[in-house]
């Protein structure tokens, strides 16, 4: 009759322990890839944020039948309020990864202006220098590149 009852056994403590050690090293492996994963979501938030915008002034100047808005140079600037709430309920936000805040900021200046890195979105609305070519060019006002080595500031 003993040799019919079943022996209840669980598992030895290397067992747990090689388990254990298999879970950290695939979390080791996971964790980056997810970070890198949030980081360029941002990246495409913000690219997908600049062509939003880009798409508002186009329309903008469409209806205004040639005129970009305009205003002088400064930080935290409404021109671009012109465009809220006909043709967005706000203006979006810029995710630059681990360089600068999240800012939905407005910094009129010229385009080749470089020295005001992380200030937000740069609009030339000025009408300081209308030859120039660049009166209605919208930016990101950030020198660093992202996950693929571009520029934030050349898109």
């Amino acid at each position: 009759m003993s040799r019919f009852l079943i022996r209840n056994r669980g598992f030895t403590l290397i067992e747990l322990m090689i388990v254990v050690a298999i879970i950290g090293i695939l979390a080791s492996i996971a964790l980056p890839k997810f970070a890198e994963l949030l980081r360029k979501s941002k990246e495409g938030q913000t690219k997908g944020n600049l062509g939003s915008l880009r798409s508002m002034l186009s329309i903008y100047y469409s209806e205004m039948e040639g005129l970009y808005p305009t205003n002088v140079w400064q930080q935290n600037s409404s021109v671009l309020n012109s465009l809220i709430p006909k043709y967005a309920s706000s203006i979006p936000r810029i995710e630059v990864g681990p360089y600068h805040a999240s800012t939905a900021e407005v910094f009129c200046h010229q385009v080749d202006d470089l020295a005001h890195d992380g200030t937000g979105w740069g609009y030339q609305g000025a009408t300081n220098y209308p030859t120039d070519g660049n009166v209605g060019k919208l930016w990101i006002m950030c020198t660093h590149t992202d996950t693929k080595g571009s520029a934030w500031n050349g898109y």
